[in-house]
């Protein structure tokens, strides 16, 4: 198979795979997504079958168990009034991805959930649920879940478009999460949402640092520094200023050109799933016809030049020099700062900013923005990295932070200890850092 298209056509910049965000239309419903990433899970979805209904259902069934049929009215002001059924077991949350119809439901869910579903399930993999969810439910809340376990169907080939995976290391950090989470229902129905908010910023952070680093194979966790929301933010700090949030912010210009020009890349629809730039790289460089498919790039390239009013490139003299000049002049195409181009790359920041990264973003006065960590952030990515571990050293439990993409220096480690003293689950077996052990709080 040939490695890139046959044919390499110059036309608009289009994105349409690895980044959930576009120019525009980008306001997500967490509550549809973090259904929508669930019935991937569970392997189960609601389909044409409403709350309302299912309400209905569970008066007629449960009227059936009850001695005193008036205290339908009280469960009914309990469970269904204000939907707090939704805070007792994480397969009501399915209702928050309802689809419709005979077809896939992204036309239900919208667009942009149903990319962050992409995305999510391109990390998920082939994770699979092997056992049922065990949640400790009481006697009337089992028989509501058996009416709606009679009405759930099963999904079977998820309905996402299937992509290689551009991280694989943080494919790997949450499936273990996950794993870690379905064996705590209450702990999954609790936190699944802010999880899957963490993960859609670290995955498009750690997507921005990797992009450029096409040459060296699989990618892999990239220095990314932040401080402790509770922390005072000084421009002294070199790691917080040389590898934080001016970093992100300079390598993130760099998404919508380049995965635009990776799009033409690609194989045909038909040939099999989106590759990453790196993963295309290999291929090429495996590709025994080297100088067909260079005379194929430099005629790709002559023709953007010109079709762009870029400055002229001396022709390459391998693949290598090739895929160079390719992504340079995919990014500089967006250079002007008053041109439509610059514009719409703008957008695709801002929109990346305001949607994707707002909770971990803050101005800190002198220091300027910087990348921070909520407390409540902390203690789910604590209990996270340690997941089936009891406890973990505190550099192991560092480790498995940078590991998904968020790396603390000296100081803000200390203040990190402080804030598991002040949580009561850290246990020091002497003075020295190597003795401090973290414990989960789950």
């Amino acid at each position: 198979m040939y490695p890139i298209a046959e044919k390499l056509v110059v036309g608009n910049n289009q994105l349409d795979s690895y980044l959930p965000i576009r120019n525009k239309n980008n306001a997500f419903d967490w509550n549809k997504v973090t259904g929508l990433v669930l019935s991937y899970v569970l392997k189960r979805q609601v389909r044409e079958y409403s709350f309302e209904q299912f309400r209905k259902d569970c008066e007629e069934y449960l009227l059936m168990q009850l001695d005193e049929p008036a205290f339908w009215f009280v469960l009914d002001r309990m469970y269904f009034a204000n939907k707090d059924l939704f805070k007792i077991s994480p397969l009501f949350l399915l209702f928050h991805a309802q689809f419709s119809g005979t077809g896939s439901g992204k036309s239900d869910l919208g667009a942009a959930n149903w990319r962050l579903g992409t995305l999510f399930a391109n990390l998920m993999g082939s994770f699979s649920l092997e056992h049922p969810l065990c949640d400790r439910l009481n006697f009337l809340e089992q028989h509501m879940l058996i009416v709606l376990e009679k009405n759930l169907r099963v999904l079977g080939k998820g309905p996402f478009a299937e992509e290689q995976p551009y991280l694989p290391y943080l494919v790997q950090c949450f499936q273990q999460d996950l794993e870690f989470l379905v064996e705590h229902p209450q702990y999954l129905l609790q936190e699944f949402g802010n999880m899957l908010r963490l993960y859609a910023f670290t995955y498009c952070a750690q997507l921005a640092l990797n992009l450029e680093d096409w040459r060296n194979g699989e990618p892999r966790s990239k220095s990314l520094y932040f401080i402790l929301d509770t922390e005072k933010a000084s421009s002294e700090r070199e790691k917080i200023k040389r590898f934080g949030y001016k970093l992100f912010e300079s390598e993130r210009e760099k998404l919508f050109p380049i995965l635009s020009a990776l799009e033409v890349l690609q194989w045909d629809e038909k040939a099999g799933k989106k590759r990453p730039l790196w993963q295309v790289y290999q291929d090429v460089l495996a590709y025994p016809e080297q100088n067909t498919i260079l005379s194929r790039l430099n005629a790709y390239l002559d023709e953007f030049i010109k079709d762009r009013n870029l400055s002229e490139k001396e022709i390459a003299l391998n693949n290598e020099i090739a895929f160079k000049q390719l992504f340079s002049v995919a990014i500089e195409q967006f250079s002007g700062k008053n041109t439509s181009r610059s514009s719409v790359n703008r957008k695709y920041v801002n929109e990346l900013e305001s949607e994707i990264c707002s909770g971990f973003i803050q101005a800190r006065g002198r220091a300027g923005k910087v990348l921070v960590l909520s407390q409540d952030r902390l203690l789910l990515l604590t209990n996270l990295a340690i997941g089936k571990n009891e406890k973990l050293r505190l550099h192991e439990l560092l480790r498995c932070f940078e590991q998904r993409g968020f790396y603390l220096d000296n100081q803000s480690s200390l203040a990190l200890v402080a804030f598991y003293e002040r949580m009561g689950n850290v246990e020091r077996m002497s003075d020295s850092g190597d003795a401090v052990y973290v414990h989960k709080t789950v």
